[in-house]
């Protein structure tokens, strides 16, 4: 079994977390994570899937251990941009692709565009529009509100992760697990109060675009050949319910798509053993 193993790239500028967990030399997977969340996220399902693949995750701008960037330059362009250069600096002839939420939208970018670096897609828990316009006053809330955000311990985060992520996000995880991403999502200030580790002027810049032709993802979507896997969670608020999971398949029919009834957002971190079973048994269809 591999350890994970971090480093760091420059991407325009700014210092970009790359974590790798590596025990061959298989087709590597590359993993970008949802927005606000960083690359731990997807440590137990990481250490399933390196079995039998690398799997190499990266902190967005903004977010976990990588630099902030500008306040304005938190937009899809430029996360797209990262994406090339982190893709670039692995390497490899090709990459199985995967992405959580915004991640995910990168990652069809990517993928639509570079059809030929791509051995497979994975997609978890993304509507065909990122951000979409329902979005951009929950974002700009939620940037108000977490600007000013300060604990006082773990435990509080963790309560706070709990409430909210379980309205939100679907979350049923244990508080060990919740403790696992809170102690990930934060970190401390000068005040010795714990802040959070995302810059929350990414929300800010991110809401103008929702609803714009450019966060469309349909025609990129509509246009994917290579062989690509859909996760979705269900219950209140969640993003591919009907009639826009049924829109997808009309979209493109070529995928493989999965629900998973138990999970919240994303899947790879509330429900990573059922997703990895269910990602091994697709990628050895494509053999």
């Amino acid at each position: 079994m591999g350890i994970f193993k971090d480093s760091y790239i420059q991407s325009d500028s700014l210092a970009i977390r790359k974590r790798e967990i590596r025990s061959n030399n298989n087709v590597p997977f590359v993993y970008f994570h949802i927005y606000t969340g960083f690359a731990e996220e997807a440590d137990e399902y990481a250490t399933l899937i390196s079995e039998k693949y690398p799997f190499i995750s990266f902190d967005a701008r903004g977010h976990g251990k990588s630099e902030w960037g500008p306040a304005d330059g938190y937009t899809p362009s430029n996360y797209y941009k990262d994406a090339v250069a982190t893709i670039s600096s692995i390497n490899e002839k090709k990459i199985i692709l995967m992405g959580s939420s915004f991640g995910a939208a990168t990652a069809i970018k990517y993928a639509a565009q570079n059809p030929d670096k791509i051995h497979a897609l994975i997609i978890d828990d993304q509507p065909p529009e990122f951000p979409s316009a329902k979005t951009r006053e929950p974002l700009l809330k939620s940037y108000e509100r977490q600007k000013l955000d300060r604990f006082d311990s773990i435990e509080q985060v963790v309560a706070w992760a709990q409430k909210l992520r379980s309205r939100h996000f679907g979350w049923n995880i244990s508080d060990e697990k919740a403790k696992f991403w809170s102690t990930h999502a934060t970190k401390s200030n000068l005040e010795k109060k714990i802040i959070w580790r995302h810059d929350p002027e990414i929300m800010k810049c991110l809401a103008p675009f929702a609803g714009l032709p450019e966060s469309d993802l349909r025609k990129d979507y509509a246009s994917l050949k290579i062989p690509f896997m859909v996760a979705r969670r269900l219950g209140d608020g969640a993003s591919l319910l009907s009639p826009v999971w049924e829109e997808l398949q009309d979209l493109n029919p070529r995928g493989k798509y999965i629900t998973y009834p138990k999970a919240g957002h994303p899947v790879i971190f509330t429900q990573p053993k059922a997703f990895a079973k269910d990602t091994f048994e697709f990628l050895e269809s494509l053999s």
